[in-house]
């Protein structure tokens, strides 16, 4: 069965999401990655490349084919699906919600050396950067899909990682997650 991650930016995701796979032993998929790998190919930084994509005329060249990628998964691949919009593409996932202050995220993505397409020159930048990009995420999903990417009722377990280590979050997910399999 399917897993969706889905979040904020900086409430663990992506680190979440690997120690899942080695516990459940599933396979990772990230969208995120993906554009992130398609930025740095267009020698843009991943702010720049938010930008580009945003653009109603984009849409189609970007938005769209991850949306067919995510929904031509097969449900029962065992597969921890770490996209936004996982939830609305995958509706029979177990679909998770990563929940973190803006203050906890500013100083992970911060101090994320191994993090590439961004570069800040101070906590207080990475703060406001974040906290735009997930504004500007969530009003870009609502306007082309009609759904809040943030809305709780969406998911069948939110986590708030502020404070809690990743594999606090993972056990979590995994209890609740082998209850939901039931």
């Amino acid at each position: 069965m399917i897993i969706t991650m889905a979040g904020k930016a900086g409430s663990g995701k992506w680190t979440v999401s690997k120690i899942l796979t080695e516990k459940l032993w599933y396979r990772y998929i990230s969208i995120w990655n993906m554009k992130r790998d398609l930025a740095t190919h267009m020698g843009l930084t991943i702010s720049e490349f938010n930008l580009l994509w945003e653009q109603p005329e984009h849409r189609e060249k970007f938005d769209l084919k991850y949306e067919e990628y995510q929904k031509n998964l097969d449900i029962n691949d065992t597969i921890i699906l770490d996209s936004r919009l996982g939830f609305y593409c995958q509706p029979k996932a177990f679909k998770v919600f990563l929940d973190v202050s803006d203050e906890e995220a500013a100083k992970r993505i911060y101090g994320d050396k191994e993090r590439t397409g961004d570069a800040y020159n101070s906590l207080q930048a990475v703060q406001e950067a974040t906290i735009k990009r997930n504004l500007d995420d969530q009003q870009r999903f609502k306007d082309m899909y009609g759904v809040d990417i943030t809305d709780k009722k969406n998911f069948d377990l939110v986590v708030d990682t502020t404070g809690k280590s990743v594999e606090q979050v993972a056990d979590e997910i995994i209890e609740v997650f082998n209850e939901f399999k039931k």
